[in-house]
């Protein structure tokens, strides 16, 4: 409710002065403001200073419905929300529906072409839903935002809001506050990359991310699998004693 009271509120102040495309930034800014302070939040903001860089495809971790204030936090200017259907009821957030498989295949191209017109960026969720995990991890990334990078040659920006588990449960509905860091990484680049590169990008950048992860809640990343040992056949000759 309150986050559709505080859209409203912009987007028609946006709307009267011919700035529509504003409209999700500013709301979402000052839903964060006015939440963070009787929640108890602070932001440590890394890497700011990228958020000025050109448009592009914003992709960040998803851990529960208290994203929306440390997003709303480090939220770009003239960037829209790819989300689900069902949240498409908080009115004058620019979503579009990425559940219709069809009906994202068929405005791909018209997607592309408004983002160009009017100079904005995407951010998008690449694990496609909230991982609601007490450690740090990322799950499995859809190809999506990848596609669209490269089909776009927008760069890539990720952007990793550290694990807040201790700060917010949505199993234990536990909620002290305290501080969360967010790091705004390196754009990742796509010029002349192909639709051959998407899981090329897509790993490179979910590593990066998951690196990040791991330094902000201070362990160490999981160990990759030992190499199996070679396997010796067995010689079917008989071994004969040497004279």
């Amino acid at each position: 409710m309150g986050m559709s009271v505080v859209g409203c509120f912009i987007s028609i102040i946006c709307a009267m002065l011919g700035k529509r495309s504003l409209s999700t930034y500013l709301t979402l800014r000052l839903f964060s403001r006015l939440a963070a302070t009787p929640c108890g939040l602070k932001f440590n903001v890394k890497g700011e200073e990228r958020l000025k860089n050109s448009p592009a495809i914003v992709v960040c971790n998803h851990q529960s419905n208290v994203d929306m204030i440390p997003i709303g936090r480090v939220f770009p200017a003239n960037c829209a929300v790819m989300g689900k259907k069902e949240l498409l009821y908080v009115p004058f957030l620019n979503l579009f529906d990425r559940q219709n498989h069809q009906s994202a295949i068929q405005t791909t191209a018209q997607t592309i072409f408004e983002m160009k017109k009017t100079n904005s960026g995407l951010w998008i969720f690449p694990e496609g839903t909230r991982s609601h995990s007490t450690k740090p991890g990322l799950l499995p990334f859809k190809k999506g935002a990848f596609h669209l990078a490269i089909q776009a040659q927008y760069p890539i920006l990720p952007i990793v809001v550290e694990p807040y588990s201790h700060i917010y449960s949505s199993k234990k509905q536990h909620f002290p506050g305290g501080e969360i860091e967010i790091r705004v990484l390196e754009p990742i680049p796509t010029e002349g990359l192909t639709l051959k590169d998407v899981n090329g990008l897509m790993e490179h950048t979910r590593s990066i991310m998951l690196k990040n992860l791991h330094e902000m809640a201070g362990v160490a990343p999981p160990l990759p699998p030992l190499p199996e040992p070679p396997k010796i056949e067995a010689s079917t000759e008989e071994i004969r004693p040497r004279l």
